[in-house]
């Protein structure tokens, strides 16, 4: 017996139209843990690089009062750097406070119309080497400031590292047990399916072995189809995906919630997510469609291997 592969897949499209049920609820519940695991693995990237954003800014900005001379604020740097505790000081001027004004709002021509450099205050922007030594660096701003006079405010922002830190903790482990629980349940249903499949076609797997059909002939169907399972399931949670944030990119345009938005992804450098990138849609579906059809072959592998050697 000649076992082309038109032939295989033939077989192969018979079992999937056989029990077309049992094929849709595979194909949804699939797309569904594939929605969800994609969901909490972005949220869980997101939470990532929001860490990153804040542990590379500045975490204490020392402002100066108008009139402070920059020899005076360079000298109040002078006074509290440690090379053993901080990274970098970084001293701004009202000038280079007005270009980072203008460049953070942008997009909102209001904010920016009134502002002049003299407006905004001189600065020191200080970045510790870890949060331990931010501790440490924070006491001393503050012990300095005491007797300094120039010295209108410290901001500081371990409060907001540490708890972004804490929730992307948080998320990383919960996405870890959420997707493992998922993934189980997406491979055992594939499982399942195949299986009920090889036994309801057990009298014909017979036969073929009867009249020569290889191994591999009988086995191919079974994997195909799984990998169909899985293919058609990663498809659809990107397309779930995809669409309703695009709607959503799309409709707010223009508003406060668009300028936040852009805003941040910016500044995670992830702008790529809220702009029609078609090279980003397709490397995104892309992934999909090749884990979920990864997961379905295995499962459809493991299906074989059990129920075809019974």
């Amino acid at each position: 017996m000649t076992n082309t592969p038109s032939r295989i897949f033939k077989v192969t499209k018979t079992n999937v139209k056989r029990n077309k049920w049992l094929t849709l609820s595979t194909i949804l519940v699939s797309a569904i843990v594939f929605t969800l695991s994609s969901v909490f693995i972005s949220m869980s990237i997101l939470s990532q690089k929001a860490v990153d954003y804040y542990e590379q800014k500045a975490q204490v900005i020392v402002f100066f009062k108008k009139g402070t001379s920059e020899a005076d604020i360079l000298t109040f740097r002078d006074s509290i750097y440690n090379s053993e505790l901080i990274e970098q000081i970084e001293y701004v001027s009202q000038e280079e406070a007005l270009v980072i004004y203008k460049e953070d709002f942008k997009d909102n021509p209001d904010l920016i119309s009134t502002v002049t450099a003299d407006s905004l205050p001189a600065s020191l922007e200080v970045r510790a080497k870890d949060i331990t030594s931010l501790l440490t660096v924070i006491e001393d701003i503050n012990k300095a400031k005491e007797t300094n006079a120039s010295v209108d405010e410290v901001m500081y922002f371990k409060d907001v590292v540490d708890n972004m830190k804490t929730l992307s903790t948080i998320i990383n482990i919960g996405s870890v047990l959420l997707i493992t629980a998922m993934g189980v349940v997406t491979v055992a249903l594939i499982r399942v399916t195949i299986g009920f499949n090889i036994k309801l076609h057990q009298e014909e797997i017979e036969i073929m072995h009867l009249v020569g059909s290889s191994d591999k002939f009988i086995r191919t169907p079974f994997l195909l189809e799984g990998t169909f399972y899985g293919f058609v399931g990663g498809l659809l949670s990107s397309i779930i995906i995809l669409i309703p944030w695009y709607a959503v990119v799309i409709y707010s345009s223009g508003t406060d919630y668009s300028y936040w938005l852009n805003q941040i992804f910016t500044d995670f450098n992830l702008s790529y997510v809220i702009q029609f990138n078609i090279a980003f849609i397709l490397i995104y579906l892309l992934i999909h469609i090749l884990v979920g059809s990864l997961i379905g072959f295995l499962s459809s592998l493991s299906a074989v291997k059990k129920y075809l050697n019974e």
